[in-house]
């Protein structure tokens, strides 16, 4: 954010400060010191040289991100396959979400740029990746660092389409509130956390054959069969996750 400063709320009839949800803010090249028409070196030089503020400098982040889109989903696409083959964890829930009939591969997991939201009192929303019952996963190719911090994002959405699966789950609360906490609830160390909206935490850390025991050895006695997962992602030529075009929303 800019050094300016964001105006006051406004006090409610009580007396007490009227809550509203923030603003995004847009860019204003008067403000930031960022203008998207210059060269990029241009804006590059005024970061460098203390000219842009916070704010202009998260804009000129999203604006490279937007030129580097193609590259960056080639790029999170390749580590993607690479993991399918070769990662031990992902073909671990892999094989795991087959023995539920679901299936999970290129089609529908995706790499896509995930733009960042900065609001008006200063918080910037970003993910790595996300996970939709009727869609998949979205793997969001411009914040992703390397290929280990893909495989912790993808094997942290995997589970996620496990616990779907398996359990059924409520991922809105609307029912069942202990369903989307105890969705982001790991044996093992603290995770990447996501909610709706999704609200993505560094370092997604995750023991998924822990987690799988746990679930199958001590939670659940009896045998996987084929009625654990939502009936309308059962179609009669097999089950698989949905395959439309991602449409989860940071």
């Amino acid at each position: 954010m800019g050094s300016d400063a964001a105006p006051s709320p406004s006090p409610g009839p009580s007396g007490t400060t009227a809550s509203s949800p923030p603003n995004e803010v847009v860019n204003d090249p008067a403000r930031t010191g960022f203008d998207p028409e210059t060269k990029w070196w241009m804006n590059y030089f005024r970061i460098l040289s203390g000219q842009m503020t916070k704010e202009g400098q998260f804009h000129y982040r999203e604006w490279r991100y937007k030129v580097h889109e193609e590259r960056d989903c080639k790029r999170c696409e390749e580590y993607r396959d690479w993991l399918f083959t070769y990662s031990p964890a992902v073909r671990f829930l892999s094989d795991k979400i087959q023995g539920l009939n679901g299936k999970l591969d290129s089609s529908n997991v995706l790499c896509r740029r995930c733009p960042a939201r900065l609001e008006d009192d200063g918080q910037v929303h970003r993910q790595s990746g996300g996970f939709s019952p009727n869609h998949g996963i979205l793997l969001c190719a411009n914040e992703i660092r390397d290929r280990k911090h893909l495989e912790d994002t993808l094997a942290h959405e995997m589970v996620h389409a496990w616990d779907h699966l398996r359990w059924n789950v409520d991922w809105a609360g609307d029912k069942d509130l202990k369903h989307a906490a105890c969705t982001e609830v790991s044996p093992s160390a603290p995770h990447a956390l996501i909610i709706t909206p999704l609200t993505v935490l560094p370092d997604s850390r995750i023991h998924a054959q822990r987690r799988m025991s746990v679930d199958e050895g001590s939670v659940y006695k009896g045998p996987v069969v084929g009625d654990t997962a939502v009936p309308e992602l059962r179609p009669p030529e097999g089950h698989q996750l949905g395959h439309g075009a991602a449409e989860v929303q940071g």
